[in-house]
């Protein structure tokens, strides 16, 4: 038995307090604002992955980048200009063949595709 404050905690809650720590801190989350033909500004995409640090950042850039590009297209006006120039191609995997995690993490390991791109094209794998 533990206190805190004159509370006293069992191992039940540090448990479940440890582990509300470790699942917000693995949540990678991003919005884009816009504003709209008539001037009005308006929330255009709430994006939030849960998973690996190291590639969220990289899929939460991806979805905000698709979204901005969709939202000019329509006539609106974004402050985030940069999203507008992310290339989100995804191209033909080599050989005829189609992409997966195993053939995207070999390319990466052979240093001819980048941590960002090994996450794209996993993703189209899915």
């Amino acid at each position: 038995m533990f206190c805190l404050q004159g509370v006293p905690l069992n191992i039940r809650h540090i448990f479940l307090f440890s582990l509300i720590v470790i699942c917000s801190a693995c949540t990678t989350s991003g919005q884009l604002y816009y504003v709209d033909t008539e001037g009005n500004e308006r929330l255009g995409c709430d994006v939030e992955f849960i998973g690996m640090l190291s590639v969220d950042i990289f899929a939460v850039e991806y979805a905000l980048s698709l979204c901005a590009k969709s939202i000019v297209k329509k006539g609106g006006r974004i402050k985030e200009s940069h999203l507008l120039k992310i290339d989100t191609t995804i191209p033909a995997a080599p050989c005829g063949e189609a992409w997966t995690h195993e053939l995207a993490k070999q390319h990466f390991q052979s240093k001819y595709i980048s941590k960002k791109r090994v996450w794209l094209y996993c993703f189209q794998a899915r």
